[in-house]
């Protein structure tokens, strides 16, 4: 009986051993983060114009990527890569304008343009919501009745003194005159 329990200790011991085993070596190799790639991604492939080294499908990129790759590999730092790459291509290299000189206007531009269009919407927005008092508001309902319902209301509203009703009073009015003016012609 003594063997049978050993037998299954080391069953269950070799099974866990197994699956540990099998974990650590189907989670594949543990990498660094590698910025030769990424950097790939931001810069502008100087052979694919409008797309960035990593989706670049020439093969004179994916020679760039992999020289950045190496670069990395033998210690340069990222700067250093982006200095050599400028140096040969170009600003046009990087994904963004740097923001310097003449170039600092294009990131002045928007953020200028979004806060005085929206100072614009906020003042058009308050003339627009804001512009009617109590008064205009009677009024105004008073000019939508008789403009949508036509004359038969316009010598009622009139004789009740219905512009000079409060909003409340102009409310029930408007929908007493609808509801008669609904009966009538159906």
């Amino acid at each position: 009986m003594g063997n049978l329990v050993g037998a299954a200790v080391s069953r269950r011991g070799g099974l866990v051993a197994t699956a540990i085993v099998f974990v650590f070596l189907s989670a594949g190799p543990i990498q660094a983060k590698s910025w030769g790639y990424d950097l790939a991604a931001e810069l502008m492939s100087p052979y694919c114009p409008g797309r960035s080294l990593a989706s670049c499908p020439s093969p004179q990129a994916a020679e760039l990527v992999q020289w950045m790759v190496l670069q990395e590999a033998a210690g340069s730092t990222q700067e250093e890569v982006i200095a050599i790459l400028i140096e040969r291509f170009g600003e046009e290299i990087l994904g963004a304008p740097p923001a310097k000189g003449i170039t600092i206007w294009a990131y002045i531009f928007p953020i200028l343009g979004f806060v005085v269009g929206g100072g614009l919407v906020v003042i058009a927005m308050r003339r627009i919501v804001g512009g009617n008092d109590g008064g205009d508001v009677a009024t105004s309902v008073s000019a939508v009745a008789l403009a949508s319902t036509g004359p038969s209301i316009a010598g009622s509203a009139g004789d009740q003194g219905f512009q000079d009703a409060s909003p409340e009073l102009a409310d029930e009015e408007l929908a007493r005159m609808v509801d008669e003016d609904l009966a009538a012609r159906g």
